[in-house]
């Protein structure tokens, strides 16, 4: 029973990622892994004491602030990451895409 359980968990899974849904949860780890040690409160990249422009993404209610400064910069340009130092993957950049035009 737990197994027919967890296989119909991960088909729905699957076609909630193949329609394009990306959960709010998603999207903000890709931003913890690849942009927060500059966009933070206290960031912790060398290179900075504050966040640059003041851009803070902690949390989701931060990503929706600067969306499309978020989307522009990651998806469109990518120009951020700075030098992609953080190696932000082409696959990480669509869920983030997708999660950005998600938005109401």
């Amino acid at each position: 029973m737990r197994a027919v359980a967890a296989v119909l968990l991960l088909l729905a899974t699957v076609h909630t990622a193949e329609a394009g849904t990306v959960a709010d949860t998603e999207a903000l780890a890709i931003v913890n892994r690849h942009c927060v040690m500059c966009h933070a409160t206290n960031p912790t990249h060398e290179s900075f004491r504050d966040a640059p422009k003041n851009v803070v993404l902690e949390t989701v209610d931060d990503l929706k602030k600067h969306a499309v400064t978020i989307y522009v910069q990651t998806v469109q340009t990518r120009a951020m990451p700075l030098g992609n130092q953080t190696e932000m993957s082409e696959d990480e950049r669509g869920v983030l895409g997708r999660w950005l035009r998600g938005l109401p």
